[in-house]
């Protein structure tokens, strides 16, 4: 009697099936990873730009502002995930275009919306703000799932998840 080696048909298609029932679990799991991930990520980025800027006008003793730019030069939008830069005021008179620019944070790429302040965020000599703000960044999900950078007058930035009373509707 010969004796073949191998699956039979029957092993496989039991293989296949477990093989599905786990992808079927697994791959919504990783997709929210990814979301989360990309979330946390643009999140970091922003804190670090509010932090370089607050950094910036305490050690060049100049009022140093935050803005949404689509071109990366000039504060042209209110639209913060069209872009960001980072200047530094020469004349003191608010404007991008007599300033040195400091930093560029281009424009969102993986479809994530940015909500709150309109216009630029200024800090002064001493790394304060005139009035606290909030930038929220929204993705598909919601605004459960949504991340906020908050600075309080002192010039400090916190994150935080989720939704609170008062805060910057998502689109």
């Amino acid at each position: 009697m010969h004796r073949s080696n191998g699956f039979t048909l029957i092993e496989l298609m039991i293989v296949i099936a477990l093989v599905a029932l786990i992808a079927s679990y697994g791959i919504p799991q990783f997709n929210t990873m990814m979301q989360n991930g990309r979330l946390s990520t643009q999140v970091n980025e922003m804190q670090g730009l509010m932090q370089l800027a607050r950094s910036e006008a305490v050690t060049s003793r100049v009022t140093t502002r935050i803005c949404a730019s689509t071109d990366q030069a000039t504060c042209n939008t209110n639209s913060w995930e069209q872009g960001m830069i980072v200047f530094r005021d020469v004349d003191d008179n608010g404007s991008a275009a007599a300033a040195e620019l400091v930093r560029v944070m281009p424009a969102v790429t993986n479809g994530n919306t940015i909500r709150g302040v309109n216009g630029a965020l200024s800090f002064s000599t001493d790394g304060t703000l005139t009035a606290g703000a909030m930038l929220r960044i929204c993705d598909t999900r919601g605004a459960n799932s949504s991340r906020q950078v908050r600075l309080n007058t002192a010039g400090q930035s916190r994150i935080s998840k989720g939704n609170a009373q008062g805060d910057v509707v998502c689109p």
